[in-house]
């Protein structure tokens, strides 16, 4: 049997800063500068503040920041966990299309924290980054799309990826590395059942997925041995979730690094709705359309779609972020799908509710073939008819954000100064300017430390 499980380990654990391009260490940068804007604006939402009360009881240290305004300190694991769950609640965390996973919050929680417990340069964390997005995106993608009916991929590859950034930052030598592997895929979980209610249960994923990475290194520097072939055995990761698995993308190292086929969500909602909902906004940008107006919406996309977002009755905010039906709803009537849109109001606003189910969704041949081939190819093709008989067709493949289309480091500045309005101007101005700079920062501490803006 072909050893995949030591092949990746040997990849990643051979990565080093030296090794990336000035291209993929500032994609890097921004993927960091995403996830702490996102996690910034996701700590005021209901389920951060209920993590922030059951931490709240517990013994702690000041060792890392937590993605709060004021950036109070917890234990390294605390504020992995806490800020993992702030930067995933609000779906507007980055995508690996061909994976089908959330990189950052299963990477950047641990990364931040045990570089700040451990004063890594801004040089080592980026280097723990990319290995930690190349190990989720491989392992993603070596199991979906057809893990992905029953499996949260994040959840379930997360703690592969906090792991190999836990690895990488507290020196694991290769040996160690791969029992670090072996514990974090039997820590694997995270099921889709949640989103029939919506129930919170996403964000507990992502939290348990960095404290497994993080558990399995320390785990492993300390002689705790996992199974080797925890990835290709028959008992093991990939044959217990995936009935249709691509073994031999572990070891796909011809095209680069992952983080560079990485995606910026431009809307707060799943990433498999993004196609249709850049269509239609470019669509309104040419032409006025009246929704009430609207007999039918047509959206012609691939299977995986339709299995994760036809749902044209959501009966929550967060299930509705889960439906095309409500996404492209609110589109047309609102013109956009931040964050605010996604409400009990909108759930009720008569105008939604009449658009919702004149939107079908079609299983399309040709667009799931093209998805077969080019996993990172979510086509949405759209045909809206209007009462009056009149049609209107957009098409979208890669939608802004994505790393086909993706956000410049302006895009990214305005996105992270809109998530951020909780922070005095002054200090968000100094929190981005750090972020642009951690290359070259000597201690990671330093992008948390207002000391300076303080009395002395």
């Amino acid at each position: 049997m072909q050893e995949y499980t030591r092949e990746l380990v040997h990849h990643l654990h051979g990565i080093t800063f030296d090794s990336l391009s000035a291209q993929t260490v500032e994609t890097a940068k921004l993927c960091v500068e995403d996830f702490i804007g996102v996690a910034l604006a996701g700590s005021q939402k209901k389920e951060a503040e209920i993590w922030n009360r059951y931490m709240a009881g517990k013994v702690t240290a000041p060792e890392a920041a937590v993605m709060q305004a004021g950036f109070g300190r917890k234990t390294a694991e605390q504020a992995a966990a806490l800020n993992a769950v702030a930067g995933h609640v609000m779906d507007l965390d980055d995508t690996h299309n061909a994976s089908i996973t959330h990189l950052a919050v299963i990477t950047v929680p641990t990364a931040l924290a045990l570089g700040e417990k451990l004063h890594k340069s801004g040089k080592a964390v980026i280097e723990a980054i990319v290995a930690g997005y190349e190990a989720g995106a491989k392992i993603g993608a070596a199991i979906n799309p057809s893990a992905y009916k029953y499996w949260h991929t994040t959840a379930v590859v997360g703690p592969f990826a906090a792991g190999t950034v836990a690895g990488k930052l507290l020196g694991l030598t290769e040996e160690e590395l791969l029992h670090c592997f072996g514990s974090a895929g039997s820590e694997a979980a995270g099921l889709w059942e949640f989103l029939k209610t919506g129930a919170m249960t996403k964000v507990l994923h992502v939290a348990n997925a960095n404290l497994c990475g993080m558990r399995a290194a320390e785990l492993a520097q300390l002689g705790f041995t996992g199974a080797p072939e925890i990835l290709e055995g028959e008992r093991a990761f990939v044959r217990a979730l995936s009935p249709d698995f691509h073994m031999e993308r572990l070891v796909d190292f011809s095209k680069g690094y992952e983080i560079d086929r990485n995606s910026i969500k431009a809307y707060a909602c799943c990433r498999h709705t993004h196609s249709a909902n850049f269509c239609v906004e470019q669509l309104l940008k040419d032409q006025p359309i009246d929704p009430a107006q609207i007999e039918s919406i047509e959206d012609r996309t691939y299977h995986t779609a339709i299995e994760t977002t036809d749902n044209p009755y959501p009966n929550s905010p967060y299930a509705a972020k889960f439906s095309l039906q409500f996404c492209i709803a609110a589109m047309l009537v609102t013109g956009s799908l931040n964050d605010r849109v996604f409400t009990e109001e909108n759930l009720k606003n008569p105008a939604i509710l009449a658009l919702m189910p004149r939107i079908r969704m079609i299983d399309d041949p040709a667009i799931n073939e093209a998805f077969r081939k080019d996993p990172c190819r979510w086509t949405h093709d759209l045909t809206i008819t209007m009462k009056d008989g009149s049609r209107i067709h957009g098409r979208v493949d890669y939608p802004i954000g994505d790393f086909n289309n993706a956000f410049d480091r302006e895009m990214e500045d305005r996105k992270f100064d809109m998530l951020t309005d909780m922070l005095p101007d002054a200090q968000r101005e100094a929190l981005k300017d750090r972020l642009h700079r951690l290359d070259s920062l000597e201690d990671v501490g330093e992008i948390f430390d207002f000391q300076e803006d303080k009395e002395p």
